[in-house]
């Protein structure tokens, strides 16, 4: 990944410039804010050539990913996969 913009406070976007050929050229946003007690985070994946199956199949991952991630950041456990495996052991 080409990172296009990076601030270490509050985003971080990019992109892909390697890996399946559906994502090569796409742009990858993680947008971070704070609203009072709560971080906001706005994540894009986007500049797809087409909207083919796989894409459909990606949101859906990235859907499962930042779920996890959330109850990572409020439980110290997350869900890498189905099976319940700990982010912590995603080496």
């Amino acid at each position: 990944m080409e990172i296009l913009e990076l601030d270490p406070v509050g985003r971080v976007r990019g992109r892909v410039t390697d890996g399946p050929a559906e994502w090569v050229g796409t742009e990858i946003d993680w947008n971070l804010s704070r609203r009072d007690d709560y971080t906001i985070v706005l994540f894009k994946h986007e500049g797809w050539r087409e909207p083919v199956e796989f894409m459909h199949h990606c949101s859906t991952k990235w859907a499962t990913f930042l779920m996890s991630l959330k109850d990572f950041v409020e439980t110290g456990r997350g869900r890498s996969a189905p099976d319940d495996v700990r982010i912590s052991d995603w080496h």
